[in-house]
């Protein structure tokens, strides 16, 4: 597997002498930094696939769901008033008084 650039120069830099003794610690704390990188590369990774906007796959996922909630209601009360729903639309602007629908 090749790493990045910045990756295998920290692993070249990080080779033991003979004069140093690797320790647990040592090797604790090295390995704290490579988890660390790695979570850091996962997440730039997620922030580069988002979209702009916050259109993420889980808010796709929520709007979806909400819209689908919102036909039910609609086809739920067209069955129980009669009125289709486009025309429960127009009167919904209407009462709203956002356009005159008549």
């Amino acid at each position: 597997m090749l790493f990045p650039v910045s990756l295998r120069f920290y692993v070249r830099a990080t080779i033991i002498t003979p004069s140093r003794r690797l320790t647990i610690e040592y090797q604790r704390q090295r390995a704290k930094e490579v988890r660390q990188y790695f979570l850091d590369q996962r997440a730039e990774e997620i922030r580069g696939k988002s979209k702009a906007f916050g259109w993420t796959p889980k808010n796709e996922i929520s709007n979806g769901r909400w819209v689908m909630f919102g036909l039910l209601v609609g086809m739920l009360t067209e069955y129980a008033t009669g009125v289709d729903f486009i025309d429960q639309l127009k009167l919904l602007v209407s009462y709203l008084g956002i356009l005159d629908m008549d």
